[in-house]
This record gives C-alpha cells, sequence and structure tokens, in this order.
C-alpha cells in the first residue's frame, strides 16, 4: 500500500470512528486500522482536535474500543517484543498519545468537566461495558486513590484486573527499554530479594558481556562533602527498593549513576531516537493531567497518573531517570549556539529537549525526596526502605535527585548545565542563529528548571558549585537571557526563575565571595561597557530590569535589590558603571513618584541603603567609586532626611494629583498633571543644569563621571523616562508586595490613592538606616569641596578618587552592624507559580515548536492557566 492509499485509508476509517458505531467485535476493522502504516503526523492530522472530541463526547464506545485495543496491543509487544510487530506498535503509540489528552480534559482533576465514562474507562478494572451502572460507591475510588501503584509485591496475575491508566503508563515506561526497539539486546540480572527488578519485563537475549550492576566505593573527598553536609549514610537491613539502574547496560547514556567504565555499558546509541521520541511523547501525554485542574484547585499529590508514573514498582524507574538526565546533560553542540542541520543531529536534539521536559515533570509532582543517602546491607546498592515508598506522595525520581552525591557526578550536572545554557548567546556571538532550515537548542527554560530542582532537592549540589565549581559559570548566560528578554511578554516566567535562581544562590557567603571573579565574557547584547567583576554584571543588568523592564517585572523589583544587598558585604571593588547605577536607583526610588506608590514602598530604598552600608562598613578599601558616587548625589541623601510631613504631601499631591482635605480624606484632582511629563522636564533640568557646570566634573546633578560613561549616562536617562511613563508604579501588585496587611487601608482613600502620614513618616524614618551615609558624607564632602577649591573647580575624577582611597573613617562611622543575609524560603504559592511556569513553557514547546499538525495540546481545554490566541503564542515563542 503506497503512502497516499494508506493515508486515506487511515482517513475513512477515523470518519467511521466518527461518524458510525463501530462494534468492538468487527476484527477486520479494527485489524486493519492498527495495520495502516501512518506517520505520527498523518495521526494527528487526521485525529483532529474536533474528531477527538467529537468521538469523546458523541461516540464513546468507538473511542473505549480504540483506548482498551491501542493499549492491549503496546502491552503485548511489551511481552513479545517481535520486530515484525514495531510499526503497528508505534502506530498504537501515536493514536493513544493523540487521544490521552483530550480524556484527560474530563478527567478526574479537571473539576466540572469530570466525566464518568472517562473514569470507568480510564480506572476502572476490566473491560469497559457502556452499560456498567454509572453511580458506583465513591468511597471506592477513595480506596483506590490510597493505594494506587503502591502495591510493591504484586504478581502478574494481577494485570488482568489493573485499569488502563496503570497499564499504559508501565507499558510506555517499559517500551523505553525495549530491546531493538529503543535499546540494545541485554541479559537479565540475578534477581535480589530487596529489589524492585522482578517487575521490570523488557526481556532480550544476552551479549557476552556481563550486566552486574557496577557500584563504586564511596570516595574520601565524598564522604567528606557528605558529612559537612550534615548526611549521614544509613544501612537498611529490611526490604527496599534499589535506586540503582538495573541492567546497567540500557540506560541510554554514561553520566550519573551509570559511567564509562561500568562493564556493561556499550556506550551511547542514537539509531533508536525515533522510537525515543515516540513514546516518550505518550509518556508526557500521560501525565499531562495538572494541565486541565484549576490552579486553585491543583495538589502536587492528586494526579494518579503521575503517581502511578513515579511510585517505587514503576517499571525501570532508575533506569529511565539516569537516561532522560544523561542525555540531556551530555549533550554536545556541533556548533556555536546548539545549531544541527542533519536528520540524525536533529532527531537527537529533540530527544535531548523531550528528556528535559519529561524529566521535570516527573519531579514536579509527590513530595520532596530525602537527601539522606541509604544503602542495602545485602547489596550494598543505594536503596529506600519500603517504609518510605508506601508514604503518600512518595516519588522515586526526585528521591533519586535528592541522592546524587558524589562530586564526579555532581560536576558532571553543573558542566551540562552550563554547556546547554551558553548555547543561549554562543549562537549570537558568533552570527549563526535564524539561518535556513537549521535547528537549535531551544530548551534553556526547561534548563533553568532542572537546575532550580537540583538547587532545591539536593543539598550536596548548592554546596558543591559553590565551593568546587566556578558558579559564574551560571551567571553569564542568566544574566544574558534577563536582559534580551526583559521587555518580551511570552519570556517574563524566565526573568523570574532567573531571578528565583539568583536569590537562592545570593543566600550563601559562597556565592558572593566567588562573583568578585573579573568578568571577561563580552555579551552579544547592548549591555553598557564595564570593566569589572561578575557582581558589576549583575548589579547593571538588574538595574536595567527596573529602569527598562516590562511592567510584569515590577513585583520583582524587591527581589532584585534583595540580590545586590545579599552580595554587597562581600563586593570588594564595584565599578564605575555599577556605581553609577545603584546610586541611580537610590534616587529613582526616593522620587516621589516612587516613594509614595504605596504605603510600603519605602522599603527598597531601605534595602538600598543597606547595600551601601554594607560596602562603606566592610568593604571600604577598593569601592572608591561608590563613595564618589554618594557624594556626587548628595542632595538625594540630604532631601531624604529633611523631609517633613507638609512637603510629602505636597510632593504626593503633585505628582499623583491627590491631596488630603480637612476632614483627613484623600481626593483627587481633577486637572492631574501627566506623571510622565514631570518626571522628564526634571531630567532636563538636570541635564541642562549640568551642562552649565563648566569644565568642573564635580557636579552634583550630573547622573556620571568621567568621560567614558557620560554619553553612555545619558540614554540611560531616557530609558529611566520611557521606563516611568510606560511602567507609571502604580501597581497593585507592587503596593501588595510585601504582603500588605487591610491596616494599610487608613492611609488609602476611596480609590486606594496613598497619601503620607505623620505615623507613615516616623516609621520610614526609623526603617531607613541612614546614619552609616550621613556621617560618610558630613566627613568626605568638606574633604572633596576643599581639593575642588584648591584645583579653581577644575579637578580629574582620578586626583578625588586617589584622595577617598587614602581618607581612613576609623572612630567615624557607626560601629559596623551584623551581616544580613536574606534566604529564599518556599512555600505553597511559589510552588504553584513553577508548576504553572513549567506546564506553561512546555505547552508553547508542545504547541509552537512541532509544526502545523504535531501540537501535543489543544488550548481550548487548559484549565491550569489562560491560553491566548495561538497564533499570538507562536509569534511570542
Amino acid at each position: 500500500m503506497g503512502a497516499s492509499a494508506s493515508r486515506e485509508k487511515f482517513r475513512e476509517s477515523v470518519n467511521a470512528l466518527v461518524e458510525i458505531d463501530v462494534s468492538p467485535d468487527d476484527a477486520d476493522f479494527w485489524d486493519e486500522l492498527w495495520k495502516i502504516p501512518s506517520s505520527a503526523e498523518e495521526v494527528f492530522e487526521l485525529i483532529t482536535p474536533e474528531a477527538a472530541r467529537q468521538l469523546r463526547d458523541e461516540r464513546f464506545d468507538n473511542l473505549a474500543t480504540l483506548f482498551t485495543q491501542a493499549t492491549a496491543q503496546v502491552c503485548q509487544i511489551v511481552e513479545t517484543p517481535y520486530n515484525i510487530y514495531f510499526d503497528q506498535a508505534l502506530n498504537c503509540v501515536r493514536v493513544l498519545t493523540r487521544i490521552l489528552p483530550f480524556l484527560l480534559e474530563k478527567g478526574d482533576l479537571s473539576g466540572e468537566m469530570e466525566d464518568e465514562l472517562v473514569e470507568q474507562l480510564c480506572w476502572g478494572t476490566g473491560r469497559f461495558d457502556k452499560d456498567e451502572e454509572e453511580n458506583e460507591d465513591e468511597d471506592e475510588d477513595e480506596v483506590g486513590d490510597e493505594n494506587k501503584s503502591k502495591k510493591l509485591n504484586k504478581t502478574d496475575e494481577d494485570d488482568e484486573n489493573e485499569p488502563l491508566a496503570l497499564l499504559v503508563v508501565h507499558a510506555a515506561m517499559h517500551m523505553l527499554f525495549l530491546p531493538q526497539f529503543t535499546c540494545d539486546f541485554f541479559e537479565e540480572p540475578t534477581q535480589t530479594s530487596n529489589s524492585n527488578s522482578s517487575n521490570d519485563k523488557s526481556k532480550g537475549k544476552s551479549k557476552s558481556k556481563s550486566s552486574t550492576t557496577f557500584v563504586p566505593e564511596e570516595e574520601p573527598t565524598d564522604k567528606e562533602m557528605r558529612i559537612e553536609a550534615g548526611l549521614s549514610l544509613r544501612v537498611v537491613d529490611g526490604p527496599s527498593v534499589s535506586l540503582q539502574p538495573t541492567p546497567a547496560g540500557i540506560v541510554w547514556c554514561a553520566g550519573c549513576g551509570i559511567f564509562p567504565e561500568d562493564p556493561s555499558y556499550e556506550g551511547q546509541t542514537r539509531k533508536y531516537d525515533r522510537n525515543r521520541i515516540e513514546v516518550l511523547r505518550l509518556l508526557l501525554a500521560t501525565c499531562s493531567d495538572p494541565l486541565f485542574c484549576a490552579a486553585e484547585d491543583y495538589n502536587p499529590v492528586l494526579s494518579r497518573w503521575l503517581d502511578i508514573a513515579t511510585a517505587a514498582d514503576a517499571p525501570n524507574a532508575a533506569c529511565l531517570f539516569y537516561s532522560l538526565l544523561n542525555t540531556a546533560m551530555s549533550f554536545e553542540p556541533s556548533t556555536g549556539g546548539g545549531i544541527v542541520s542533519n536528520v540524525t543531529d536533529a532527531s537527537h536534539l529533540k530527544l535531548v529537549e523531550l528528556s528535559l521536559q519529561i524529566l521535570i515533570v516527573l519531579l514536579d509532582c509527590g513530595a520532596p525526596g530525602d537527601p539522606e543517602p541509604q544503602v542495602s546491607r545485602s547489596t550494598d546498592q543505594s536503596c529506600v526502605d519500603y517504609d518510605t515508598c508506601n508514604k503518600n506522595g512518595f516519588n522515586i525520581f526526585r528521591s533519586l535527585l535528592a541522592r546524587i552525591r558524589t562530586r564526579r557526578e555532581l560536576s558532571f550536572l553543573f558542566d551540562g548545565i552550563v554547556r546547554l545554557l551558553k548555547t543561549s548567546y554562543e549562537g549570537k556571538k558568533s552570527g549563526v542563529l535564524g539561518g535556513g532550515s537549521s535547528k537549535y537548542l531551544q530548551c534553556h527554560q526547561e534548563v533553568l528548571i532542572l537546575l532550580w530542582k537540583l538547587l532545591e532537592e539536593n543539598p550536596l549540589f548548592l554546596q558543591h558549585i559553590l565551593t568546587q565549581m566556578d558558579v559564574n559559570e551560571l551567571v553569564v548566560p542568566m544574566c544574558f537571557m534577563m536582559f534580551v528578554h526583559r521587555r518580551d511578554p511570552a519570556r517574563i516566567g524566565l526573568v523570574h526563575i532567573c531571578t528565583f535562581i539568583l536569590l537562592k544562590l545570593s543566600g550563601e557567603r559562597s556565592f558572593g565571595v566567588n562573583v568578585n571573579k573579573p568578568c571577561l565574557v563580552k555579551l552579544p547584547c547592548e549591555l553598557p561597557l564595564f570593566t569589572g567583576s561578575h557582581a558589576d554584571l549583575i548589579g547593571i543588568v538588574l538595574h536595567k530590569l527596573i529602569v527598562n523592564g516590562a511592567f510584569k517585572l515590577v513585583p520583582l523589583y524587591s527581589c532584585f535589590i534583595t540580590v545586590i544587598a545579599n552580595m554587597s558585604p562581600y563586593w570588594r571593588s564595584i565599578s564605575l558603571v555599577a556605581s553609577v547605577k545603584m546610586v541611580n536607583l537610590f534616587e529613582l526610588f526616593s522620587s516621589p513618584k516612587f516613594l509614595f506608590s504605596s504605603k510600603l514602598a519605602y522599603k527598597n530604598l531601605s534595602l538600598l541603603l543597606e547595600v551601601f552600608n554594607n560596602m562603606i562598613q566592610y568593604q571600604y578599601t577598593g569601592n572608591q567609586h561608590l563613595v564618589y558616587a554618594l557624594i556626587r548625589r548628595k542632595d538625594v541623601f540630604g532631601r531624604l532626611a529633611s523631609l517633613n510631613l507638609s512637603r510629602a504631601q505636597g510632593q504626593c499631591e503633585k505628582v499623583y494629583g491627590v491631596k488630603v482635605n480637612e476632614s483627613g480624606m484623600v481626593s483627587k484632582k481633577k486637572n492631574k498633571k501627566n506623571i510622565a511629563t514631570v518626571v522628564k522636564k526634571s531630567k532636563k533640568n538636570n541635564k541642562s543644569k549640568s551642562k552649565g557646570e563648566g569644565e568642573s566634573k564635580y557636579s552634583d546633578e550630573d547622573d556620571s563621571y568621567g568621560d567614558d560613561n557620560s554619553e553612555e549616562e545619558e540614554e540611560e536617562e531616557d530609558d529611566d523616562d520611557s521606563s516611568i511613563e510606560e511602567n507609571g508604579f502604580r501597581s497593585d501588585s507592587y503596593a501588595n508586595e510585601d504582603g500588605g496587611d487591610e491596616e494599610d487601608d487608613d492611609d488609602e482613600g476611596e480609590k486606594g490613592y496613598f497619601t503620607p502620614t505623620e505615623d507613615w513618616l516616623n516609621e520610614l524614618k526609623a526603617t531607613l538606616p541612614m546614619e552609616t551615609v550621613t556621617r560618610l558624607l558630613q566627613h568626605l564632602i568638606p574633604v572633596v569641596d576643599e581639593l575642588c577649591s584648591q584645583k579653581n573647580g577644575v579637578v580629574d575624577e582620578t586626583e578625588i578618587l586617589e584622595v577617598l582611597k587614602d581618607v581612613t573613617l576609623v572612630g567615624l562611622l557607626p560601629v559596623p552592624h551584623a551581616i544580613v543575609i536574606r534566604k529564599y524560603q518556599p512555600n505553597q504559592y511559589t510552588s504553584l507559580w513553577f508548576t504553572g511556569f513549567m506546564w506553561g513553557v512546555l505547552f508553547l514547546r508542545c504547541t509552537c515548536g512541532e509544526g502545523e499538525y504535531m501540537k501535543l495540546f489543544d488550548g481550548d481545554g487548559i484549565q491550569l492557566f489562560q491560553v491566548a490566541n495561538t497564533g499570538e503564542l507562536l509569534h511570542q515563542h
């Protein structure tokens, strides 16, 4: 049968299923359907979303037969993996991949959309019967939910009574390690009493090599690192589940869990990449039911599909974990930017991206893994005891991630993540992106999610990258992506996750020390030229995100400044450009427009003052650029220190057009001035005043000092103006960012306009730590003024910097304050955000990056987040 004939025959079969009732006993129809050679593209094109929903809603009997027979055939291929049936099995895989998301649209997580017929089809035991009563006792579902796939000692006789959902997930996990389909032949390992390897049905003939699992001994350095992290090695005497990949020879790639010197490892092969991609897409479809759950109802332990895939008895779980992880982390871009052009490399690139996507999905459900390692006394292998496995929410993949504990493996992960993230800018540097039919790596957001999972789950990883690796290799690509996507609405989530990662890292002292290393990388973007450290790079990028970023970044402002504050006690030598940026931020946040935007807006000023205090108290030597910038902007600090209630209320009225009437209520003026106009006029006055200073470079109003930076800073002023005009900074999200209490309403009028009060002013002055900067200015301003008078107002900045360098502040400053480091604290809301962000990324990748007909998900049924027009998504992506 030719390609066109088979395509037409498959179309006729699909139309028949949609239009008429087809008996399950019509062997001729069903046998012919499964034997029609069809590509994945044809299956997705001919079974349209409309056809799939019509089949589900109007011809459910046909859909049930289709689903049941496809499941039965993939289970059969697992039991008898003969080459002649592989094409038919792939047809079944493609059909299941296509129809499963539409079944899950009315699954048990879909709330009001839940359909009892779908529930019975997926989770009922035995053959689906349309005449079966639908009013079953709900208690049975609860019992099934508690016991879902947690039975570790079940026998093959139970398969007949297992629900189709479990059979599909297990069949997919078996098929990922099927001899001559997705891996080479291998030898079954010797069975042990404490292992779950008896569930492995992927059987094959043996080669000459032994498949005995290679278990390296713990190195002294690994033991020392584990002890420093406070982790003890526990020996398990009772029954347990092995975390060792068994048999090791079926793992797709060496790296973590399996090493190249393992006797059973025969090297990486790409000849099975296409089949692996097909089955991975099916596994992703089975795990996608969180997409069809409303965000307010989402619970990471409620998905029964994910619970099956991550249970202790999930077939080949350890092999799958290390295969996915190693495939992604060992990827070597063939050219700059991870671009590939030939078919083989393109298939492997797709496998790398899918491996990352499946891995982060499997790591996002259930409860966190216990990082404390356990070893079975009988096998000396890493394991998990049965009591832990039977706990609600146990996720074997999270346990595997948490227990990666050798320096060799941790270094492998770090190098792989860095290598993938660097492609975000290396391709642009070499000018090879975006040409012809070449495909390039696009999974940077997935890599960042995996990095976040490692930082959260594995305490040894965070310790290792901060003490043994160059963490700046992560900082550079993250800063680049934040900078170039700061105004891209489709990549706001990327900026968020980079911010969270920097916040997590900056909570460690070692990070603040490491970012002092010189930054020598030239990034292909319009960053201001500077000579300095990676701390300078972070500061400059975060400044740009505030003054010229998208409006949706406003809630992140406090996070940006917190990252800078955490680095500041260890920031040894801030560059000229970065010092000006930091003082610019202080002037911006102390302006009436920002200061009076909400009751708690001054907290950003408090953090910036803490930055200055830390650098003055602990890193004065080497930070003369910052001190000089502070002196030049002395009036900003003077105005803030002398702020009184009448002036504050007058400024608030001028900027926001609100005032306090005699009764103390806030009213809005009818002829409110345009905020941006006021700010722009002020900026223009500053520029004209600085130009009128003659040859003197010592000016209070100029935004910069030094000839090399003046033009750049004037451009930055324009950025400030445009950002202020666009963002407005009158944001509810900002006003409530710090969890504003209801009592805040006392200072706001009918429409939420904030106005300063005496209590607010007292709280502001008590909160802002201005004493250190005030004393510094009181002592150094006369010194600089005297130098300028001696030179008749013409003073080179280097002379001033030399004077500041030689000045001693002993006895002049307050007693050094304690260093305060603010660490990221996870909570249910951030966890939900990460889940929504992850599935948003996957939805876009599976919708906008798969071609016209290969869209795995249809936006109409998504409930976890709002889906815009698909065409707009494609354009944004």
